[in-house]
């Protein structure tokens, strides 16, 4: 076999391989999106740090998002979180809820910014 089909053959099977992967999704290559939620009157404080004593950065609405630094799946949106202060809410169900996760946000990169998962509504 000359060397031009050696390079035919291999070429076509790298194009067979990457035809018959799955494709991967539009909504996999986008970040996932947090803002505020109407339970919690469209208020989601940007924070510093993952404590409720650390300096606010900003407050979003239900209009304004930040992107999540961590998005591995929808199962666990903004994850894997960081556990730190405890704070309380009004959860997805319109319950009052405590928690200490937080997810870590891209508010202003490189400056970390957090924001507490449970009073967050996310989008993919």
């Amino acid at each position: 076999m000359s060397l031009r089909a050696k390079v035919v053959l291999v070429c076509a099977g790298v194009a067979g391989a990457l035809l018959s992967s799955p494709a991967v999704s539009a909504a996999e290559l986008e970040p996932a999106l947090v803002r505020a939620s109407e339970q919690n009157e469209c208020r989601l404080n940007v924070r510093t740090g993952p404590e409720v004593s650390s300096p606010i950065l900003t407050t979003l609405s239900c209009v304004n998002y930040t992107t999540c630094v961590n998005a591995e799946s929808t199962d666990l949106p903004c994850g894997p979180y960081v556990e730190g202060g405890e704070y309380s809410c009004v959860g997805a169900d319109g319950e009052q809820v405590t928690d200490n996760r937080w997810a870590d946000v891209a508010w202003r990169a490189p400056q970390p910014s957090y924001v507490a998962v449970s009073c967050a509504t996310f989008r993919f």
